[in-house]
């Protein structure tokens, strides 16, 4: 059994998700109400985009996570606009932006009452092949622990099993840590909103990378995204999927087109 073992639905919601529909500027207003998506569905939406892409700009040339980059620079600045708000009658309480309102798109749609006849994947392509093929997570795992030795002293310090209660800064929280010691400090709402921010340059520069005309980037533009993705979902999958096969339990987190023009 692996860390996250999608169903064919899963990956055949995910999969249409990512050809299209959060460049509709109503979809993306409902995805910062909703803070994105679930913690499961957020790291399959990573999962499912990275294996599955095989073309793309830049230097890997697919297998890379354009799309959720795209929506996570979003999402990033839009948490850490709200933590910066001071407080008044208008925004009483800042960090609520922490607070997901509206359920999870991919959720929501797995819970419709199922259409009569075959469901087909997006442009009719093989659901069970791909889901094969993305519950392998052969691109993710490489990417995590190449990366590793620069997002493992960056996880939530509560997420890390290998830290003791009450270690690490609190400005490395999740969203989900941090939304249990609500209500924060001033203090610490701005340094949060710092460092999403400081992320969120890094990624910026990643997802230019991804394009024809960008220009190559390093590790730390290349764990942006990891970093993004385990503040919003938590670090249960990159944790799991750094260690050594055979090594690891699963943990819970709390968690055919070019890519770019």
């Amino acid at each position: 059994m692996g860390p996250l073992e999608l169903s064919a639905e899963e990956v055949r919601q995910l999969w249409s998700f990512i050809h299209g529909d959060i460049m509709d500027g109503s979809m993306r207003r409902l995805l910062r109400a909703s803070l994105g998506l679930c913690p499961r569905h957020t790291w399959a939406y990573a999962v499912v985009e990275v294996e599955l892409w095989q073309e793309g700009a830049g230097v890997r040339g697919g297998h890379q996570p354009f799309d959720v980059t795209v929506l996570y620079e979003d999402l990033l600045e839009h948490v850490a606009h709200g933590l910066d708000q001071k407080s008044s009658l208008l925004h009483r309480h800042p960090d609520e932006v922490l607070l997901p309102v509206g359920p999870c798109r991919i959720c929501q749609d797995m819970a419709s009452p199922s259409l009569p006849g075959l469901r087909m994947g997006y442009a009719n392509s093989n659901t069970e092949s791909l889901t094969v093929e993305a519950n392998g997570l052969a691109h993710v795992t490489a990417w995590c622990r190449e990366t590793q030795p620069i997002w493992r002293n960056r996880v939530c310090p509560v997420c890390d099993p290998g830290r003791a209660e009450g270690d690490g800064d609190p400005a490395m929280l999740c969203r989900f840590h941090l939304a249990e010691r609500r209500p924060l400090p001033d203090q610490l709402r701005h340094a949060v909103a710092l460092r999403l921010r400081e992320v969120r340059g890094r990624m910026r520069n990643l997802t230019d990378s991804m394009t024809d005309y960008g220009a190559p980037v390093g590790a730390e533009e290349n764990v942006s995204w990891i970093e993004a993705i385990g503040f919003f979902a938590g670090w249960g999958l990159p944790l799991y999927l750094a260690e050594e096969p055979g090594t690891a339990e699963p943990r819970t987190g709390r968690a055919e087109t070019e890519h770019g023009e």
